[in-house]
């Protein structure tokens, strides 16, 4: 029977390239993260078929949600600021099993920051929340 998997907040790492993760990659403060993988299709009906829809896969895509709270100096936080505002590619990499074998233990995509944003809330602290679209093929780590 098959178990729940734990979740691993401080394995979501963002980097400006493609290099290999370090600790220090891991978003500082994060407290929600979410990875959307979707596929477009497109229908293939043709004459004499038996009257319903049919389907097939053509374009992926993928988008991921990223919040917590806002850490003055967390480098992977800059880097997504940074691509915000440039509009450059990121590399995500999201761990969901960290005991697996290489290959099996998460993927790392490539993404364009969509937006950063920065909630503020008196006497609370200060909030950031990140959206992310894909922009290639993910990779398995």
């Amino acid at each position: 029977m098959s178990s729940p998997v734990a979740a691993h907040l401080d394995t979501v790492s963002v980097r400006a390239d493609t290099t290999a993760v370090l600790p220090a990659d891991c978003i500082d403060g994060l407290t929600d993260a979410s990875l959307s993988e979707t596929g477009d299709f497109v229908e293939t009906n043709y004459l004499g078929g038996s009257g319903y829809k049919s389907r097939v896969q053509a374009l992926k895509d993928t988008s991921a949600d990223l919040s917590g709270h806002f850490m003055e100096g967390d480098a992977p936080q800059s880097v997504l600021r940074d691509a915000r505002d440039t509009g450059s590619t990121v590399y995500v990499t999201f761990v969901f099993d960290p005991g697996a074998a290489t290959g099996s233990k998460g993927k790392r995509i490539p993404m364009v920051v969509n937006s950063f944003d920065e909630k503020m809330t008196p006497g609370g602290v200060v909030e950031f929340s990140c959206k992310l679209l894909g922009n290639g093929a993910p990779v398995a780590v």
